[in-house]
């Protein structure tokens, strides 16, 4: 992976496919060749992320608030309760997207 790949991948909203964590959302904070150091600012912060595997994690599709992603590559200080609250609206969101999807198709 180029540091340029890496530098992109920082800041984005990734879901946990595997591990004991599966199923969880962060933000990647830092990027090495084979791992990706991610934080939900909660039990992982930034100064003490978790260490997750590439083929691990999944980004997120969908909408959600990039203004930590251009923080974060800028090198500028991102504060915990940001990384919560944007993974919480996301999952609201999500939740809401889903709840419309699923009364639509009750409908036909």
């Amino acid at each position: 992976m180029t540091d340029k790949k890496k530098q992109e991948m920082i800041g984005t909203l990734v879901r946990s496919e595997a591990g004991h964590d599966s199923g969880e959302y962060y933000i990647i904070v830092q990027a090495t060749e084979k791992e990706y150091f991610v934080a939900n600012g909660k039990e992982r912060t930034i100064v003490s992320p978790k260490r997750k595997n590439k083929k691990h994690l999944k980004p997120v599709d969908g909408s959600y608030d990039r203004e930590i992603q251009k923080k974060l590559q800028a090198g500028e200080k991102v504060r915990e309760e940001e990384i919560r609250k944007l993974i919480r609206n996301f999952k609201r969101e999500s939740i809401t997207c889903q709840k419309r999807m699923s009364s639509k198709s009750k409908a036909q």
